[in-house]
């Protein structure tokens, strides 16, 4: 009987053994899943974060070209007076010069025309 009994043990081994590479193959595609998706988040968040850190690189430089164009000596609004006689609008000096844009406008008024342009 127990000669009888061995090739049993020996199929239901092989079968505990199938059944636990299996639940481990499973369990490592799950995982692997899961690290997939993590990843994907965290590259999402880096490329959101460059995406902002670009923006402000871009609006930093703007301000950095703004500035140089002007003269460093020249308060804003004879900058604005300035950028008046060279023909902007109100609203773009107003932004440039940092004014609003109803002291551009009326720099507009006084200036566009002056006789010393």
């Amino acid at each position: 009987m127990t000669g009888a009994f061995f090739p049993y043990l020996m199929v239901v081994l092989w079968l505990a053994l199938a059944g636990a590479v299996a639940y481990l193959y499973g369990r490592l595609r799950r995982l692997e899943s899961k690290r997939d998706s993590i990843s994907s988040l965290y590259l999402d968040q880096q490329q959101q974060q460059i995406s902002a850190l670009q923006r402000d690189v871009v609006r930093l430089q703007s301000k950095f070209e703004q500035q140089a164009s002007g003269d460093a000596g020249l308060s804003p609004y004879n900058q604005a007076i300035e950028m008046i006689r060279q023909g902007l609008t109100a609203s773009e000096v107003a932004s440039r010069c940092g004014i609003s844009r109803s002291e551009a406008e009326l720099i507009v008024s006084l200036y566009r025309n002056s006789p010393t342009s």
